[in-house]
């Protein structure tokens, strides 16, 4: 006899790909699927209570690893931002998108999907992923107004 839960409409809509490691499954569809599994078990060997209690649980846990991942990512965006702005007004190394060794100082950040580009005082844009060192940056040489002494004393 076949699983009338494999063959019923509810198993046939899952998707067949999933977009990340915990699949496309919310508490909806957990909440669907539980309903079937109820609906359509042997009235003479009902579901033990106990599995039925450890699958909610197990349910919990990965609705809170899937929240725990989802802050994860707002802070590594966060952070990525803060180190970004760090380096502004600092000499750089990196490879640029060409594959080609640049350097520079940073003038500006651009924030982007891909993430983090840094503007260079020669005109190149780098993305952050890229740098290679980091070091102080390059200060302007300004003429200083020391007065110059004469060779003969004037007299």
């Amino acid at each position: 006899m076949l699983d009338p839960i494999t063959t019923s409409g509810a198993a046939q809509a899952a998707p067949a790909t999933t977009d990340n490691a915990l699949g496309q499954l919310g508490s909806d569809a957990f909440l669907q699927l539980l309903v079937a599994q109820l609906k359509y078990q042997n009235p003479m060997n009902p579901s033990d209570s106990t599995a039925m209690l450890e699958q909610t649980a197990m349910f919990t846990t990965v609705e809170t690893l899937q929240s725990i991942a989802e802050m994860n990512q707002t802070l590594m965006g966060f952070q990525e931002v803060t180190m970004a702005l760090g380096v502004v007004g600092k000499h750089i190394e990196a490879l640029s998108l060409e594959g080609y060794q640049i350097e520079g100082n940073v003038e500006s950040v651009r924030f982007t999907a891909d993430g983090p580009f840094l503007n260079l005082d020669t005109g190149d844009e780098v993305p952050m992923v890229n740098v290679i060192t980091v070091s102080p940056g390059e200060e302007a040489e300004t003429e200083t107004d020391t007065p110059v002494s004469e060779p003969y004393p004037s007299g």
